[in-house]
Protein backbone atom coordinates (compact mmCIF):
# COMPACT_ATOMS: atom_id res chain seq x y z
CA UNK A 1 0.00 0.00 0.00
CA UNK A 2 1.25 3.42 -0.91
CA UNK A 3 1.01 5.78 2.08
CA UNK A 4 0.90 8.80 -0.19
CA UNK A 5 -2.61 7.75 -1.31
CA UNK A 6 -4.52 9.60 1.43
CA UNK A 7 -7.98 8.49 0.33
CA UNK A 8 -7.12 4.81 0.67
CA UNK A 9 -5.33 5.38 3.97
CA UNK A 10 -8.30 7.36 5.30
CA UNK A 11 -10.68 4.54 4.32
CA UNK A 12 -8.47 1.95 6.02
CA UNK A 13 -8.25 3.98 9.23
CA UNK A 14 -12.01 4.61 9.23
CA UNK A 15 -12.70 0.88 8.83
CA UNK A 16 -10.27 0.11 11.65
CA UNK A 17 -11.92 2.67 13.90
CA UNK A 18 -15.40 1.24 13.17
CA UNK A 19 -14.17 -2.27 13.95
CA UNK A 20 -12.60 -1.17 17.22
CA UNK A 21 -15.76 0.67 18.26
CA UNK A 22 -17.92 -2.34 17.44
CA UNK A 23 -15.62 -4.65 19.44
CA UNK A 24 -15.54 -2.19 22.34
CA UNK A 25 -19.33 -1.93 22.49
CA UNK A 26 -19.79 -5.70 22.43
CA UNK A 27 -17.46 -6.21 25.39
CA UNK A 28 -19.03 -3.35 27.33
CA UNK A 29 -22.48 -4.92 26.96
CA UNK A 30 -21.57 -7.69 29.39
CA UNK A 31 -19.45 -10.11 27.36
CA UNK A 32 -16.49 -9.79 29.77
CA UNK A 33 -15.00 -7.85 32.66
CA UNK A 34 -14.85 -4.09 32.50
CA UNK A 35 -11.91 -2.23 31.00
CA UNK A 36 -10.53 -1.28 34.44
CA UNK A 37 -10.39 -4.84 35.81
CA UNK A 38 -6.84 -5.48 34.61
CA UNK A 39 -5.66 -2.12 35.88
CA UNK A 40 -7.14 -2.77 39.32
CA UNK A 41 -5.46 -6.17 39.50
CA UNK A 42 -2.14 -4.64 38.45
CA UNK A 43 -2.38 -1.90 41.09
CA UNK A 44 -3.29 -4.48 43.73
CA UNK A 45 -0.30 -6.67 42.84
CA UNK A 46 2.08 -3.69 42.92
CA UNK A 47 0.74 -2.60 46.31
CA UNK A 48 1.18 -6.14 47.70
CA UNK A 49 4.73 -6.28 46.33
CA UNK A 50 5.76 -2.97 47.90
CA UNK A 51 4.00 -3.87 51.15
CA UNK A 52 5.98 -7.09 51.41
CA UNK A 53 9.17 -5.24 50.52
CA UNK A 54 8.60 -2.61 53.21
CA UNK A 55 7.67 -5.28 55.78
CA UNK A 56 10.80 -7.25 54.97
CA UNK A 57 13.00 -4.18 55.30
CA UNK A 58 11.44 -3.24 58.64
CA UNK A 59 11.85 -6.80 59.92
CA UNK A 60 15.48 -7.00 58.77
CA UNK A 61 16.30 -3.65 60.36
CA UNK A 62 14.66 -4.63 63.64
CA UNK A 63 16.54 -7.92 63.78
CA UNK A 64 19.85 -6.26 62.97
CA UNK A 65 19.37 -3.76 65.79
CA UNK A 66 18.66 -6.59 68.26
CA UNK A 67 21.77 -8.49 67.23
CA UNK A 68 23.91 -5.38 67.43
CA UNK A 69 22.81 -4.55 70.95
CA UNK A 70 23.51 -8.07 72.26
CA UNK A 71 26.96 -8.77 70.86
CA UNK A 72 28.55 -5.41 70.18
CA UNK A 73 31.76 -5.04 72.29
CA UNK A 74 31.15 -1.31 72.72
CA UNK A 75 27.78 -1.93 74.31
CA UNK A 76 29.25 -4.64 76.55
CA UNK A 77 32.00 -2.21 77.65
CA UNK A 78 29.45 0.49 78.48
CA UNK A 79 27.29 -1.99 80.38
CA UNK A 80 30.21 -3.51 82.31
CA UNK A 81 32.36 -0.49 83.16
CA UNK A 82 29.84 2.33 83.33
CA UNK A 83 27.12 0.32 85.01
CA UNK A 84 28.87 0.49 88.41
CA UNK A 85 27.65 3.99 89.04
CA UNK A 86 30.32 6.12 87.49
Amino acid sequence: MNCSDTGRLQALLSALLRELRRGGNASAAGAGPGPGADASLYILLIMIFYGCLAGGLILAYTRSRKLESKHDPYHLYIERDWGRGG
